[in-house]
This record gives structure tokens, sequence and C-alpha cells, in this order.
């Protein structure tokens, strides 16, 4: 028995968002301060809500248009993955065309008339029924080009951002509009460092009290430049779902029940597996939902192997998968590993079986720790292994340092009863609680004299390689990869070249389906691509 859940808000249709809201105060501040004028940066791993927060702000300001009179515009750049080098002036023509294009679509889905004016008439193009515009022309022409590899996208006139913004001031003023809130979605985390830091600049270009711009990104990775400084040109957010919150469990426990209201039975009679599944997931809606899945029927037997199998092997593969993606942050990603396998969570462990009331899931790396650690732990981050806590920590002897919450989920795999010590570690749980690492500790050594100024990596350097890679490894349901092998798109590139007249010629897959379907494998597509 398994449950067809939704692992990814872009499987869910905008009309449904709302009912697959399960509202916390961290979630209603959150989506608040998406809806304000100010910029923001929303924070938060891959799987704990960002795009799905997106989408709730987007419907609700949807929702109030006629009397708060404020546009959301969704975008996304997932697809940049697929953009083969192009130059700075290249890449920043796709990102102003792509966030003209949904500007334009927006305002016309929401019966707006663009009114004719100079300013206006630079980003809004023409079209006809069956030809794109300039605009819609030169973002389909960078992200096609992967397809030829003797294609070059021509250098082509795009707004500059002064142009755009007057735009849509303009289109504010003209329509009655108060403002236009741009939601960007994979904002930056598919960008190489020097793309990053082009997007933070244009986001800080952008501002104007009728365009406010909101980003979701992954901590770590992430390069702001020497133009965008977060806290002080934007509202920064983190979402990670706090463990330590007394609604936690039950919080999670709604997030099921409201994508399968059949489950409540089982998960009420067992309440103890559930709960070590949630807390293994660490806030993680998504991991919740995947290893849950894969538990059904709930019982003890298949929580345990799913327990061991997704934290002892599928999260570090993960992991380790990033050095396809950043090939220069390399030796950064398997420090990592190595070091959290095996220093911190055999200290964990230690600490936890122990005779001490109170467990442990903390570590505090002090604030002289070399730089090239902090950027390792910034990518454990990124996968969802660390989560960073509150910098300016009192650790021993006065010191002052960063608190990182460790992965529930890979501590309790150590144990050859995941669900018995998981119990156990999550119901005497103490921040105060840490393992501490000094400035100077030995599992420094291996990487502490390696230089930062060597981990600006080539954009999709393996992207060749990565087409050609077998489409089995996508993030897919056994249902969807299936019908994949009957359909003989057996790598990456096969999937992502199909189009619906192809996924229509599976058995059992009608036309709904088919597109829902070909969504699903598109995106695990980009966000395999993505890191």
């Amino acid at each position: 028995m398994g449950s067809d859940f939704f692992f990814r808000t872009e499987d869910i249709r905008r009309d449904e968002i709302l009912d697959y809201l399960v509202e916390t105060s961290t979630d209603r501040i959150a989506v608040d301060i998406l809806k304000s004028r100010s910029p923001v940066i929303l924070r938060g791993s891959r799987g704990v809500g960002k795009s799905f927060l997106l989408r709730v702000a987007e419907v609700e300001l949807l929702n109030s248009l006629r009397t708060e009179g404020i546009l959301p515009v969704y975008v996304t750049f997932a697809t940049a993955t697929l953009i083969k080098r192009p130059t700075a002036d290249q890449f920043s023509a796709w990102m102003l065309a792509k966030i003209c294009n949904r500007i334009v679509r927006a305002a016309l889905a929401a019966g707006i008339t663009l009114p004719s004016g100079s300013a206006i008439s630079a980003i809004r193009g023409q079209s006809t029924d069956d030809q794109p515009s300039r605009l819609e022309a030169v973002e389909q022409g960078f992200e096609s080009a992967w397809r030829d590899t003797n294609t070059d996208v021509e250098s082509v006139k795009v707004p500059g951002p002064e142009v755009v913004a007057e735009a849509v001031a303009d289109l504010c003023e003209q329509t009655g509009l108060r403002r236009i809130t741009l939601l960007v979605d994979e904002a930056a985390h598919v960008f190489i460092p020097e793309q990053q830091r082009q997007f933070f600049t244009l986001m800080r270009e952008l501002r104007s009290p009728y365009l406010a711009v909101k980003a979701a990104v992954y901590p770590g990775a992430t390069a702001f430049g020497d133009f965008f400084q977060p806290n002080h040109d934007a509202t920064v957010v983190s979402i990670d779902r706090a463990i330590f919150d007394q609604e936690y469990a039950g919080t999670m426990r709604e997030i099921v029940y409201k994508q399968e209201k059949d489950l409540r039975r089982i998960l009420d009679s067992q309440g103890d597996l559930f709960d070590t599944l949630a807390y293994a997931a660490t806030g993680n809606p998504r991991i919740l939902l995947k290893t849950l899945s894969r538990s059904l029927p709930l019982r003890r037997k298949s929580a345990q192997e799913t327990i061991r199998q997704y934290y002892r092997e599928e999260i570090w593969a993960e992991h380790s998968g990033l050095s396809e993606r950043y090939p220069g942050h390399s030796k950064l990603i398997d420090w990592g590993r190595w070091f959290m396998e095996g220093t911190v969570l055999p200290d964990l462990y230690k600490r936890n079986s122990g005779r001490d009331s109170q467990t442990s899931t903390h570590i505090w790396i002090h604030r002289n720790a070399p730089g090239i650690v902090k950027e390792a732990l910034q990518l454990l981050c990124y996968s969802g292994i660390l989560q960073e806590g509150v910098s300016g920590i009192r650790g021993t002897r006065m010191a002052v340092g960063t608190r990182y919450m460790v992965n529930l989920g890979c501590q309790f795999a150590l144990d050859s009863d995941p669900i018995s010590y998981g119990s156990k570690v999550r119901r005497s749980l103490s921040i105060k609680r840490v393992v501490e690492f000094g400035a100077n500790h030995p599992a420094f050594d291996p990487i502490k004299n390696l230089s930062l100024q060597d981990f600006d990596a080539t954009n999709n350097v393996a992207l060749e390689a990565r087409l050609r890679t077998p489409s089995t490894v996508l993030d897919l349901t056994a249902f969807q990869k299936q019908k994949l092998e009957e359909l003989n798109l057996t790598t990456i590139g096969d999937v992502l070249v199909a189009d619906e007249s192809v996924f229509k010629q599976a058995r059992y897959v009608g036309k709904v389906r088919t597109r829902q379907m070909r969504s699903a494998a598109i995106t695990a597509v980009l966000e395999y691509l993505s890191g």
C-alpha cells in the first residue's frame, strides 16, 4: 500500500493551494511578509515549503486584488540550468525578458488591460496566437539552445531594469494598482556564483514603490555580491520548522491529513511510529511525505527499513551529488560528509546513548574556525543535513560561535533499532546540549588550507553528461518511472525533449494525467540538473 502524495508544490493546481495549507504562526508571518511592500529573501532547505508559501501569498493576493490592488507575479528561474554559458549581458537579458513576460501574462490573466505608452510597450512586445512576442522569443531561445550545440543566441535588445521599473510604475498608475509583487522561485541556487551576484544586483535595481521583489533561496551556496546586502536590502525570513515547538508533531500530522484523510485512523493507532518519522524529517514536509509513503502500510519493520535506507544512503548520495552541480566545491562536499559521518554523528550517538537525562541534536562551531569550514557547513545546510541556528551563541569558556542542528533522521539511522532510539532522543531533546568544535579542532585540518577563491564553478560543465544519465535517477513515483520505461524515455535528455503527444502514448494515462505526469517529470529533471 502506498499513497500518491504531492511531494512538490508544482504538482498542485493554483486553485487548490489553500486546501493543502496547514498554517503555523511562523507560516503566517512569512506569508504576510511576502505580501508586504518590502523586498524579501525567503530562505530554507529543499522541501521545507518555500515554493508553497510563495504560491499561498500569490493566491491570497489574487483573491484580494480588487480591494488591495496588489498584483502577484510568480516566476521561476528553474530553467536556468539549461542555458549554455551565456555572457553576463545575455544572462541579464534572459532574466529581464522572463520577468517582463510573466508581468504581462499575470496582468492579462487578471483581466487588466495593458495601457499604451513607451515604457509599457517595451515590456509587453507584440505577439499573435501562433507567434511569440519578441521577449518571449528571447526567453525561449536561451532555454532551447542546449538542444543544438551549434546554436548561439544572438544579442537582443531587452529593456534594462530602469525601463522595467518605469513600465511597472506606469502600469500601476494607469490601471489603479498599488504595486506589483514579484515572487521569484528558484531564485539563486540554480545559478553559478557570478550569475547569483547578477540576480541580486538586479533585485536591488528593480526596487521601487511600485515593485517589490521576493526571492526564495537555499541556505549555503548563495553569493549575494558586493552590491546587495541581505539584511539591509531585504527582509530575511527563514522557514525551517522548529522541532522544539510543542505543536510540531501535530502540525506534521495535519500536513499528511490534508492530502490523505483516510490515513487518520492508521496514524492514530501507530502514533509513535509516525512521530519518529516526523522528527526524523527534522521539519521538512517533503521528506516526511516521501518516507511515510514508503513505510505504508505503517508498520515498525517498514518504518525501520525506510529510516535506514533514506538517512543512511539517499540523503548522503544527494549531498555527494552536489559535486556535479558545483565541481569546484567537490573537496568541501566530500569533507563535509566525512566530518559528519566520521565525527559529528558518532559523537552525538555516544552522548545520546549514555545516562544523561537530556539528549542533543546540535553542534557548536567556534566563530574563529577556518572560513573554508563554514563554507562546507553551509553546503550541508543546503542539503538539509544541517540547519543553521543562531550565531553569537556562547560555548564553554565564554567563547562565541554558531549553533547548527543536525538532521535527526541521520542520527536515528545509526542505531540498530531506529524507532526505539528515535523515541528516546526526541522525547528528551534539549537545545542547551551541544557538541562543541573549537577554532582549531583536528577535524578541520584536511581543508583548513584550501582557498575560498577557487570555488566559482563553471555553469553546467557536466550538462551534456547529465542529460545522458538514466531517467531512473529522477525523483518520481514508481508508476511514473514505469511509464517512462514503457515510452522508452530512458535518459534525462529523452524526458526533457518529449512533448505531450509522446506521454499520451502511455497506457492508462488520460489527458489530465498526461499533463500531470509530464509536468512532474520536467520538474524532476530541472531539480536534478540544478543539484
